[in-house]
């Protein structure tokens, strides 16, 4: 069949073994081989990934182990690889009782757990994608292995390699899948992609023809290191085959749990593939280093036995075999990505390898003319990470800001945060490092400084002709949609539509800048408990901003927000939204019924009760206008015209925008947010036509211009500063909690491109109403946030 399979290859103890191995090879060859390895490896693997023909798995695995036997034997695997994983097989603890009788796997093994768990949640994402395989110095190889004898006696520069795996997101992952980077990244210490041999931190020897080949690879982080070389493989029934061999067991390699345990080994069995199987120690191991804080004092313990071979006896770690993956060669991408191989792989749009393969042209022969094409809004620049400076245009909108005169005169000089070639969103996201680098140990507003300026320079949005205004063009699409839609049993289309995309910068726990001396006493009694959370404070009565660390790391990657989107408001919705009259059952049965329905609602629903009650003793200041009654019931004409005013001039209606992620749990959503809904299909292919879609909206708010800033950091003693706030408190709105004690404020600081405070108040047990003033509801400062046009989210994608 080809150059690389035969019995021969597997040193075989006996003649009567070799002709078995040979007539198991005879047979996958004749009976299973459909004319290409890369296809009856993908045979084998969607039979090995689908749980309901588990109980082909054994007889698929046993064909992998004669694959395996009769591959090749090679000195060195060199230079970037694409990664398959093939299968995931539980150790077996009681394998020796159950050869005795005759099995070659005990009943609880054969159970295969691991292999049932990995193909409900990763078994499809591509979130592995490969490994690489470079030059490394003696000296390093000697400080990796401790100057372990018997590993470095077989030191070849020729053959030796340190390797490090590549890892990217899934596509359309779900919320477990979306964790998965971001728990890796820490876990693993996983470093950004390299992208030139200059590249700092890496203990290889990175060469421009590997990272030319690594461009068919659609990866974004890598790490899990190993030392590699020619060896005996450590399994026992092997029987001393030469193979290739990854190590990730070193200590020095800093590696986590369950790499502790592990060894690759790799044989060729066709050109550019290469088959690996999977092997862990089970016993004599580690599961990692804890640190911990005792009395001050760093402590770090080992727990178990790290790995130190004394000998070449593999034995005494109880090797087994725990699956196989492939290694194939970027030379044959092509064929690797093809649908009848593994299509899963292949790079996306935006990522690595998609245009240098091609990917981009067949993705445009396939296109249909359809309505979206005809009004997709399609990128002017290729490289929107660094293309823009060559583009006057763009350069301009990226590098000017949009300012005026703070209400804190200190405020000067902001220009100067911006460098030479920086647009202004890579400063932000510098700025956002350098927050979150400060916060690790102390979360304290203090470090928020740059981004509390550059708020109180920023200028307000305005509303105008009822639509949301920013500077300028200031706006991504303005929509209006002739098809009938009701809004509390009347018609009401939608009209001047504008979205923006969503990032969070950095949040903070604002409850500490309310309750600070309590929080801080019982952070600092943390220091009894030797936790992850005791080692990170420093100094007493300080706490590390947990919340920013867990958004940067986890978060961001699960929650699926996406932006808010911008729409009129007709005067009869507005004044019902806004209504606090101690009737509104009777104004509005159909929604109070809704309110009542949805218990997360139940907070704006208590304050549909509290008005009935008479609990607050004044009015907020527009229930002048709706003392005559509501719009469909008893208003009179001077109260409509003044709502009428009011929705052309500083109201927007205006919801949060979630991404596909959310389907998982669109169920779940649907009975907590009596507001999410499904937009319109023509909004859904204006998003789809965008940088990033979005695909439900939610988490209704009313926005409204000429505000004064509720947040004191914003304002002097003779100056409030002026913003744009979106309001989700009024009790006709509704929302999930906690969202009914939010009051966000927002700023444009460059054109499209804006910076929002996270605000809520810290009393969330003070029911909310206009005529209280703000200041009893101890608002505080959340984080930050943007919205950002189509340019800015083009731009922000790229870096």
């Amino acid at each position: 069949m080809n150059d690389y399979l035969s019995s021969k290859n597997f040193p075989a103890i006996s003649s009567d073994t070799e002709q078995q191995l040979d007539l198991s090879l005879k047979q996958i060859l004749d009976s299973n081989f459909p004319g290409s390895f890369f296809k009856l490896f993908a045979d084998y693997k969607n039979i090995l990934a689908d749980n309901k023909r588990s109980d082909q798995w054994s007889a698929v695995n046993k064909q992998l182990d004669t694959l395996f036997k009769c591959g090749k034997g090679i000195p060195v695997v060199d230079g970037p690889m694409i990664g398959v994983s093939m299968s995931i097989r539980d150790s077996d603890y009681f394998k020796s009782s159950a050869r005795l009788f005759g099995h070659e796997r005990s009943a609880i093994a054969n159970m295969e757990w691991m292999a049932s768990v990995w193909n409900s949640t990763f078994v499809n994402t591509g979130i592995w994608m490969g490994k690489s395989f470079e030059p490394v110095s003696a000296e390093t190889v000697a400080e990796k292995c401790s100057n372990n004898p018997l590993f470095m006696e077989g030191y070849d520069p020729e053959t030796t390699r340190i390797g490090r795996n590549f890892f990217r997101n899934p596509h359309q992952p779900s919320l477990l899948q979306l964790a998965g980077m971001p728990v890796l990244t820490e876990l693993w210490n996983l470093k950004e992609r390299p992208m030139s041999s200059a590249t700092a931190g890496f203990d290889c020897m990175l060469l421009d023809k590997n990272l030319e080949k690594e461009q068919s690879i659609p990866y974004i982080k890598t790490g899990g290191i190993f030392l590699a070389n020619s060896a005996a493989s450590a399994l026992a029934e092997m029987n001393g085959k030469r193979v290739y061999q990854l190590n990730y067991r070193w200590p020095n390699l800093n590696p986590a749990y369950p790499m502790t345990r592990l060894v690759d080994e790799l044989v060729q069995v066709d050109d550019g593939i290469y088959l690996g199987q999977l092997i862990m120690a089970t016993q004599h191991y580690s599961v990692g280093k804890l640190n911990f804080s005792l009395l001050g004092d760093s402590i770090e313990r080992e727990l178990g036995e790290p790995y130190q071979p004394a000998s070449d006896q593999q034995e005494e770690y109880g090797y087994q075999n725990n699956g196989f993956f492939l290694m194939i060669d970027p030379a044959v991408a092509k064929q690797a990505y093809a649908d009848d191989a593994f299509p899963q792989l292949r790079p996306r749009k935006g990522e690595m390898g998609y245009k240098k393969l091609g990917y981009d042209k067949i993705a445009a022969d396939r296109e249909p003319l359809s309505a979206t094409t005809a009004i997709k809004d399609k990128p002017p620049l290729e490289d929107w990470k660094s293309g823009w400076l060559q583009n006057d245009s763009l350069r301009k909108k990226f590098t000017t800001f949009c300012f005026e005169q703070s209400p804190c005169k200190q405020d000067q000089h902001e220009h100067e945060l911006l460098n030479e070639g920086e647009s202004i969103l890579q400063m932000l996201f510098r700025i956002q490092g350098e927050i979150s680098q400060q916060v690790k140990y102390e979360d304290h507003l203090q470090h928020f400084e740059k981004l509390h300026r550059l708020f109180r320079l920023g200028i307000a949005p305005k509303v105008i002709d009822g639509c949301f205004q920013g500077i300028g063009k200031g706006y991504n699409t303005r929509l209006n949609v002739a098809q009938d839609r009701q809004w509390y049993g009347l018609p009401e289309p939608l009209q001047g539509f504008d979205y923006y995309h969503g990032m969070a910068l950095n949040l903070h726990w604002g409850f500490n800048d309310s309750f600070r001396p309590d929080f801080a006493k019982k952070i600092a009694d943390s220091y009894l408990f030797p936790t992850s959370l005791a080692s990170l404070l420093k100094q007493d009565d300080i706490e590390p901003g947990m919340l920013d660390m867990f958004w940067a790391s986890i978060g961001r990657f699960i929650f699926p927000w996406a932006g808010k989107s911008f729409e009129k408001v007709s005067a009869r919705k507005l004044s019902m939204l806004v209504d606090e009259s101690d009737d509104l059952k009777k104004r509005y049965p159909q929604r109070l019924e809704e309110l009542k329905n949805h218990p997360a609602s139940w907070p704006h629903y208590d304050l549909v009760l509290k008005n009935e009650q008479h609990y607050w003793n004044q009015q907020g200041p527009l229930m002048k206008h709706l003392r005559s009654g509501s719009w469909d019931n008893g208003m009179n004409n001077i109260d409509k015209e003044f709502w009428q005013q009011q929705a052309q001039q500083n109201w927007v209606f205006g919801n949060n925008t979630q991404d596909e992620r959310i389907l998982d749990a669109d169920l779940l959503f649907r009975m907590l947010d009596m507001n999410y809904r499904t937009p319109e299909q023509s909004i859904l292919d204006l998003a789809a036509a965008g940088p990033s879609p979005f695909v439900r909206q939610g988490y209704s708010f009313l926005g409204v211009a000429g505000q004064q800033s509720i947040l004191p950091m914003n304002n002097s003693l003779d100056e409030k500063k002026q913003v744009f706030q979106f309001h989700y408190r009024y009790p006709m709105i509704g929302g999930a909690a906690p969202i009914g004690t939010c009051l966000d404020e927002l700023v444009e600081i460059a054109e499209g491109l804006y910076l929002g405070q996270l605000i809520y108040s810290t009393v969330p047990v003070k029911p909310f109403n206009t005529a209280v003033d703000p200041e009893q509801y101890k608002y505080q400062l959340f984080g930050y946030f943007l919205l950002l046009d189509n340019d800015w989210e083009f731009h922000r994608k790229a870096i």
